[in-house]
């Protein structure tokens, strides 16, 4: 019987896989956006590449130990937005994503990102593994499930 994992080998895994993932995610997150105007597929896309080829680390090695601290950390919480964001549109039926409160939750987490990949000790001194970030962000992905579960209904006015 063939094994899967053998039959594809470690690239399958190691390089393919993470590499349409980022990829997928960031084109995804870029077209959504419309940072580059209505018509910057092309440019959405190269730039979802770079990025892409930027977490399989195959830059140079100084350059892309770099971004790959910062865009596979990256990876993991754009991943973890696109959940509450789709948390968010099941339980609201509509699209949050123009909310000011998840523009400033994104903009911190990047911030947070680029400042910890720089160094090797982390954000002033204090380093976090992937262990500890991947918690922090489950717990923040759950309380904000539980928020938008449990807060009480916005009533709205009828103009008669």
């Amino acid at each position: 019987m063939v094994d899967i994992s053998a039959f594809l080998g470690p690239e399958f895994y190691g390089f393919i896989l993470p590499f349409l993932f980022t990829f997928a995610i960031v084109y995804g997150l870029l077209t959504k956006a419309s940072m580059f105007g209505a018509k910057s597929d092309r440019i959405n896309a190269i730039l979802a590449l770079v990025m892409g080829f930027f977490v399989t680390a195959v830059g140079g090695p100084t350059l892309a130990a770099f971004f790959t601290n910062l865009f596979g950390g990256a990876s993991m919480f754009l991943g973890g937005i696109l959940v509450v964001i789709l948390l968010v549109t099941l339980v609201r039926g509509e699209s949050q994503t123009k909310n000011l409160a998840v523009i400033v939750i994104t903009v911190l987490i990047g911030a947070f990102l680029f400042l910890s990949s720089s160094s090797a000790t982390g954000f002033i001194g204090i380093a976090v593994d992937s262990t500890t970030a991947t918690l922090a962000f489950a717990l923040v992905v759950i309380l904000i499930a539980i928020y938008y579960i449990t807060r009480p209904e916005a009533t709205s006015a009828k103009k008669d």
